[in-house]
């Protein structure tokens, strides 16, 4: 896939992004807009800078930096162009769980993931529902497997190469099967949905007829319980692209009460900044803590409290600006739109009611 000019370890990742965020800015409006859309050229540039490549293992062609790092890189990312950030990080988990397996298809796909020269996107949202498993997995008798049901949201589609798509077998295991991401025998995408925000991320349903997956295809079999209790302690935190839209809608709020002689939207500003720095750095010091598990409570009062603040700081931005925020082509009207997304982006029943709070008290 020829050469990464970013892709050094020694590359300040949040340099990186910094780097690309004028790009982002102008291109948002176009990348929420259903017409038009997220460029795959766009992505194939964030790879080529090493963007895709921020915690994947050196071994494997990454740049192996922390966890920390690869936060404030989808900081910078979301609040420079939210539908853009939001296809690019589909590819952390196909990314990181072939770091850590040992099945077929991981040995395959590890490195071009880890470099980015592969884009990855993701159907599994279905893991977190209650209920029958929306996905089955059927052994096939010949060490694959056949995967029938439907994964109601992958984003992405015809932007990614790679699709991680997750099956439930009888046994309680979840098979995870990662295959080129277009249509196949047994497999069948609809039409990209209509969507009030994130309109141009090309996210449709998956449809899986008797599916055939060849054991070369399998990246990971895991307990579900086990996987359940993984996603369980990763989705209480706040999320770092919440904490960067957040970031975006201070800081034109800032520029709005300078630009427009308003000084109640320069208060406005400072009094969400006194609000937020503090929350951010608590939730990035539990996020990180040795002793996490001890503070789940808190870690999703956190997530609450900090989605409500980004819906009240997004809407006090359309009220400084006035009447030209609902312009369609208004970037403070789209901001509000995000924010609504970030509510639902991973949401279970504990961060829901985490949410709820965090309204119900505000």
């Amino acid at each position: 896939m020829g050469t990464h000019p970013g892709l050094t370890t020694e590359a300040d990742p949040v340099a990186l992004a910094r780097e690309v965020t004028d790009m982002l800015l102008a291109n948002a409006a176009d990348s929420d807009h259903p017409a038009i859309g997220v460029q795959r050229s766009i992505l194939r540039c964030l790879a080529a800078q090493g963007l895709y490549s921020i915690a994947a293992p050196v071994d494997d062609g990454g740049l192996g930096h922390g966890e920390r790092a690869l936060c404030e890189v989808e900081e910078v990312l979301a609040g420079a162009d939210g539908p853009t950030w939001f296809v690019l990080t589909q590819h952390r988990m196909p990314q990181a769980l072939t770091a850590g397996s040992s099945y077929p298809a991981a040995d395959e796909y590890r490195r071009a993931l880890a470099r980015g020269d592969e884009l990855g996107g993701i159907a599994v949202a279905h893991l977190r529902r209650p209920g029958p498993p929306a996905v089955r997995a059927v052994p096939d008798g010949h060490g694959g497997w056949r995967f029938t049901g439907r994964s109601e949201w992958c984003t992405g589609w015809g932007l990614v190469d790679l699709v991680l798509i997750a099956a439930v077998t009888d046994t309680d295991d979840v098979v995870f099967a990662l295959l080129p991401a277009h249509e196949r025998r047994g497999l069948r995408a609809s039409e990209p949905y209509s969507l009030a925000v994130m309109g141009g991320t090309r996210t449709v349903g998956l449809d899986f007829s008797d599916m055939p997956v060849g054991r070369d295809e399998v990246a990971a079999v895991v307990d579900s319980e086990e996987w359940r209790r993984r996603d369980a302690d990763t989705v209480v935190d706040t999320k770092p692209a919440t904490l960067g839209l957040l970031r975006r809608v201070i800081d034109e709020t800032v520029r709005t009460g300078h630009e427009r002689d308003r000084p109640a939207a320069l208060e406005e500003a400072q009094a969400l900044a006194a609000t937020a720095w503090p929350l951010r750095e608590r939730a990035y010091e539990l996020r990180f803590s040795a002793d996490r598990a001890r503070y789940i409570e808190e870690r999703l009062s956190l997530r609450g409290r900090i989605a409500e603040l980004t819906v009240r700081a997004a809407a006090g931005l359309v009220a400084a600006r006035g009447g030209s925020a609902m312009y369609a082509s208004s970037p403070e009207q789209r901001w509000c739109r995000e924010a609504m997304f970030h509510l639902v982006q991973a949401q279970t029943d504990d961060v829901r009611s985490a949410q709820l709070a965090a309204f119900s008290h505000a």
